[in-house]
């Protein structure tokens, strides 16, 4: 069980729901997040190849539901839709139903994390493939098993593996290199980076990278019913999360750390250290309330916008933080 129920150290095999390691694959398996809410959302886990033999993830697709790809760690030969490309840490490929997809690591420990939307991933697949291979020998790897389980999971059928073709990143649409977005706001101590919009995900959410400065702070100190997940990238922040009218609990995330923050829970944090954090699970029409924010820049140059009028702005577009800010200058 977690030492600390809202932080996942994601190297920390105490912190997994679920750790696994194939000898016969060289595969290390975590899985971090349980799938969320009715739509099953954000089921977060990882596979780590220990070596840099080709063990190709077979080129596949999905009949419904939506993958995140993310590299965290070493390199990945990459197809998507037929065109092979390269992933490095920091990069994002989001995948969505009928796109073909394969994935290769081409360097020793290659870590590929994985975010689930419309996927009951471990519980509905994984957990079913192990139990079935241990105690039914053959049963998981037979056409006729197979022709009954894969189509129920969202599975199209077997693909051939594409021929040979690689192309630039700026050839895959659904590739995010970091450090770019589909869209970028620059608000002086913090870059957001659209990752994965709202028309992606069903309209269920929009995934951001924020490059943020020390001294930058966000506070939600209200009761909703949506829980927040973000991955540390890179850097250091200081979370407070409300345990009761009178308790906080406060402890630092750093790069590899996944904060998890359940739902009707105040909670805040503030940057220590520059840091990029990614915002798996943003609730809220962000890119639209950016698109306002530059409009309403652009229509009073020489003005600042008071922080009680930003926050209405914050209301018309469901971004629920009641406090944002910056507690020292940045340079």
């Amino acid at each position: 069980m977690r030492e600390n129920p809202y932080l996942i150290r994601m190297d920390i095999e105490s912190d997994c729901n679920v750790a696994t390691y194939n000898k016969e694959t060289g595969i290390y398996y975590r899985q971090f997040n349980w799938p969320v809410g009715g739509v099953m959302k954000d089921e977060f886990d990882c596979m780590q190849f220990d070596n840099g033999e080709a063990k190709p993830v077979g080129y596949h697709e999905h009949t419904l539901g939506n993958e995140t790809f993310m590299i965290s760690q070493g390199k990945f030969l990459c197809y998507c839709m037929g065109n092979g490309f390269y992933m490095e840490p920091g990069d994002l490929l989001h995948i969505q139903p009928w796109m073909g997809h394969s994935f290769t690591p081409i360097e020793p420990n290659s870590r590929l994390n994985i975010m689930f939307m419309g996927i009951n991933q471990y519980q509905g697949i994984t957990a079913n493939r192990l139990r079935l291979s241990q105690n039914f020998p053959g049963v998981f790897e037979s056409a006729e098993f197979k022709s009954v389980f894969s189509p129920k999971n969202g599975a199209c059928g077997p693909r051939t593996f594409p021929a040979e073709n690689i192309v630039g990143p700026e050839k895959v649409s659904q590739l995010r290199k970091f450090g770019t977005g589909i869209r970028e706001h620059d608000y002086g101590c913090i870059k957001l980076f659209l990752k994965i919009a709202k028309y992606e995900t069903f309209g269920e959410k929009e995934v951001w990278d924020l490059h943020m400065k020390p001294g930058f702070y966000c506070e939600w100190d209200n009761f909703l019913p949506e829980y927040r997940m973000f991955w540390v990238l890179s850097g250091k922040i200081h979370c407070k999360v409300k345990t009761s009218a009178t308790e906080t609990c406060e402890f630092d995330a750093e790069a590899d750390n996944t904060v998890f923050i359940p739902r009707y829970t105040p909670f805040s944090f503030e940057v220590v250290e520059e840091a990029v954090v990614r915002d798996m699970d943003c609730p809220a029409r962000l890119q639209d309330l950016c698109e306002e924010l530059d409009a309403w820049k652009a229509n009073n140059p020489d003005a600042k916008m008071d922080k009680e009028e930003m926050i209405k702005k914050f209301r018309d577009f469901d971004f629920s933080a009641t406090d944002v800010g910056f507690k020292c200058c940045c340079k």
